[in-house]
């Protein structure tokens, strides 16, 4: 009965998630604005600057569809009347509206950015991102959906995984929540599936460093997990932080409760440590990864460790599509009788970014 109501829980989950993303796709465009991006081979662009991630910048013209990927070091001015908020590589951040001089006019800091409280001054090379400040809670969202699908005729075997993620960020706040689903099974064979919801969430102290909280809920019928919810939170910092690649490390408390799907085995909760690290590496607009270890040391259940990892390598498409290769594991030192110490995924999926 439990096992049926987390599946019918599930599924309203998924049906929400649908729902906002298609309003979010249905929602109407807002006209562009004229700004000004002159190359460093002269050729003028006019169009709506849009964002730069991974030392790219990113403009919607007037006269092409869809966004332009441009090198920022290739790029010599930029004049812009938008708001955005943007990250310098010493891990200052700042809103306003920014503009990017010629090296000529200021060869030690090109950039800056007009913020209420003053200018800000900067080299480009030192801007790690720069986002769009939107009007609304809804557009200020970045994220992906992800599908995959597998079929075997030679065993009538079936596989499905849907992940998607989504982040909203302040100059003072960031909150995100990823989902990471996948079910197989075979005709008159064995089924899995695992649900797993995260929400990670911090509020920066100052350059570096932030305090962050998390959630964590997992089901998974290989490691007998009706539910398993995880919450807590602690102290972080980046260690490196470039439009490259970004490296940061994670310390904290988390109190976990535990719900089986075997009726002899009881619920459980328990006080565990929090250890974990978050990398980031980028190519222009080719290619990301992205991994995330955490580790989980028993603190009144010791020796007990648990650790949940998820690598991802993103090959870029067009038109904000792209395909990703994802590696999975939630490992567990004593997990309940005869349940599996690990639950290993590795997955193929398109999916779109927004």
């Amino acid at each position: 009965m439990t096992n049926y109501l987390f599946r019918v829980r599930i599924e309203k989950r998924f049906c929400n998630v649908l729902s906002f993303f298609i309003l979010f796709l249905c929602s109407p465009a807002q006209a562009k604005r004229n700004d000004l991006v002159i190359m460093k081979n002269g050729d003028p662009l006019t169009g709506e600057v849009k964002k730069l991630e991974q030392g790219v910048l990113y403009v919607d013209l007037v006269y092409v569809s869809g966004s332009v990927g441009l090198d920022w070091l290739q790029v010599e001015r930029v004049q812009s009347t938008g708001g955005f908020q943007v990250v310098l590589k010493d891990g200052e951040r700042v809103a306003g509206t920014i503009e990017k001089k010629t090296t000529a006019e200021a060869p030690d800091k090109d950039f800056t950015v007009h913020a209420p409280q003053g200018e800000v001054r900067a080299a480009a090379p030192d801007v790690v991102t720069v986002e769009s400040q939107k009007q609304s809670f809804w557009r200020q969202l970045t994220g992906a959906i992800d599908l995959g699908y597998n079929f075997s005729s030679g065993n009538s075997q079936t596989s499905l995984s849907a992940d998607a993620n989504a982040k909203y960020l302040t100059p003072k706040w960031i909150t995100g929540a990823s989902i990471d689903s996948s079910f197989s099974g075979q005709s008159g064979g064995s089924k899995s599936n695992l649900f797993e919801l995260q929400t990670l969430d911090g509020r920066f102290l100052n350059r570096n460093s932030f305090l962050m909280g998390l959630g964590d809920f997992l089901h998974s019928s290989q490691q007998d997990l009706s539910l398993r919810t995880t919450l807590g939170g602690g102290y972080g910092r980046y260690l490196i932080r470039t439009n490259r690649n970004t490296l940061a490390w994670l310390g904290g408390v988390v109190y976990t409760h535990e719900n089986f799907e075997s009726s002899d085995q009881p619920a459980d909760q328990n006080m565990e440590a929090l250890l974990g690290l978050q990398y980031q590496m980028f190519h222009f607009d080719r290619y990301s990864l992205a991994s995330q270890v955490l580790v989980y040391p028993g603190l009144t259940d010791a020796p007990r460790l648990r650790t949940t990892t998820k690598t991802t390598f993103s090959l870029k498409l067009v038109n904000n599509f792209h395909v990703d290769f994802s590696f999975l594991d939630n490992f567990d030192s004593s997990p309940p009788f005869n349940a599996k110490r690990n639950e290993l995924s590795i997955s193929n999926t398109l999916g779109w970014t927004f």
